[in-house]
């Protein structure tokens, strides 16, 4: 039975190519022209498709759009990401609303909604006096571990290890170590992680 679910979702996913078929185009004019507002402006707009055809969609989408997704991915309703270099691992689950940079989400993380990780914790240009400000800004890539699980609404600006969990509404400002629970603003390790994580935990 779960094999059949399985090619169930792959047929589906490879139908979902069609309509998403004209925005890839669109991003893709726009490396042309070094301009990634095409991808930013689809992939609001993907953001804002329900259910699971929605996220079918987005799933479509950022296979060739971003650097590296698993097929069985889920990516909840209202989430984006505004970075093209994200790399998502095998089960990754996203929920809703979350908004993510250059990231790397390992095998079978989840993120609860409202999650934010942003590309490190250097966008804010250093000079005002420049012409573009953005040219001053850094962008670092943010590695989540496998199997970690991050609560509701936690900002995450630097690397969390691999079977960690951290609470929701943390701000996590410097790497953690794996296998901790990790709370907080700013967000500090209260223990090691005894079993493997629950949904409870988070």
């Amino acid at each position: 039975m779960n094999e059949f679910r399985q090619i169930i979702k792959r047929i589906v996913l490879v139908l979902a190519y069609i309509p998403v078929l004209p925005l890839i185009i669109i991003t893709r004019l726009g490396d042309s022209f070094g301009n990634d507002d095409f991808f930013t402006a689809c992939a609001c707009f993907l953001a804002l498709l329900p259910g699971k055809t929605g996220s079918f969609l987005r799933l479509a989408y950022y296979r060739c759009t971003l650097e590296s997704v698993s097929p069985d991915v889920f990516i909840g309703f209202g989430s984006y990401f505004s970075r093209r270099g994200a790399v998502l691992g095998r089960n990754v689950s996203i929920g809703a609303y979350c908004i993510l940079g250059d990231v790397t989400l390992e095998d079978r993380v989840l993120l609860a909604s409202r999650v934010s990780i942003t590309s490190g914790k250097r966008q804010h240009a250093q000079r005002y006096d420049i012409e573009n400000p953005s040219e001053d800004m850094i962008f670092d890539r943010v590695t989540i571990g496998r199997e970690s699980w991050i609560g509701e609404g936690a900002i995450i600006m630097a690397d969390v290890g691999e079977r960690s969990i951290v609470s929701a509404g943390s701000v996590v400002s410097r790497e953690m170590p794996a296998g901790r629970i990790i709370a907080g603003n700013p967000a500090r390790v209260l223990q090691e992680v005894q079993s493997q994580p629950s949904m409870k935990s988070i």
